[in-house]
């Protein structure tokens, strides 16, 4: 069954706000293994200081107190992601994934990209997630929309390189064991899983298939 085009969208909807007027500068790169989570053709260029990219970047967004939604548990988050793909729930979807006001507030502050001698524009990296999850998303449900999926675990590497020491943990790596029909399976279902106050979410959907 092919997934609605409203479905496959659930992210932008909820999460995204992009100023399509913004611009970044990218050039192509092979993939950088020591920095996993950066994406194919990054190129890391500041032309205004990072005070003024956050401020464009939080423009018209309430500062969220915390991170709402998830889960407390990354096997709690593997279980309601998996829910959600077996119901094909775009509200759980929206509910699993970080926002963009969390993403500007909570969490990019503290990645490694805010700061010398990266100095990300946030709206590039943000854009790049999107990106990975409107794709991830798709071909998930276009593979396992609508069956039945149960959670065996979910296994994941910390992750101390993009968070460094401060309020966000996060986790890369993750592979998701579960059981689909008669078959068991292991794969990376989704991106890194990033914690706050003791708040789960998922960074992005972006998997392997």
């Amino acid at each position: 069954m092919k997934p609605t085009i409203g479905l496959l969208l659930v992210l932008a909807a909820a999460c995204s706000r992009a100023d399509a007027g913004r611009t970044g500068t990218l050039a192509v790169h092979p993939a950088d293994t020591a920095h996993p989570w950066r994406k194919p053709g990054d190129k890391i260029d500041s032309i205004l200081p990072m005070p003024e990219y956050l401020r464009r970047f939080r423009e018209g967004l309430a500062e969220p107190a915390r991170l709402t939604g998830g889960a407390t548990s990354r096997n709690e988050l593997g279980r309601r992601f998996l829910a959600a793909v077996s119901g094909r729930d775009s509200a759980r979807f929206a509910d699993l994934v970080v926002s963009r006001a969390e993403f500007a507030w909570l969490l990019f502050p503290y990645h490694l990209y805010h700061d010398p001698p990266y100095e990300l524009d946030p709206e590039i990296f943000w854009m790049q997630l999107t990106a990975g999850s409107a794709k991830g998303l798709q071909r998930t449900l276009e593979r396992y929309g609508g069956t039945r999926l149960a959670l065996v675990s979910v296994d994941c590497e910390r992750d101390s390189r993009q968070f460094g020491p401060g309020p966000v943990r996060a986790w890369s790596s993750c592979t998701v064991r579960y059981r689909a029909g008669d078959t068991t399976e292991t794969r990376k279902l989704f991106g890194s899983i990033v914690e706050r106050d003791g708040r789960m979410k998922l960074l992005s959907f972006a998997n392997d298939f």
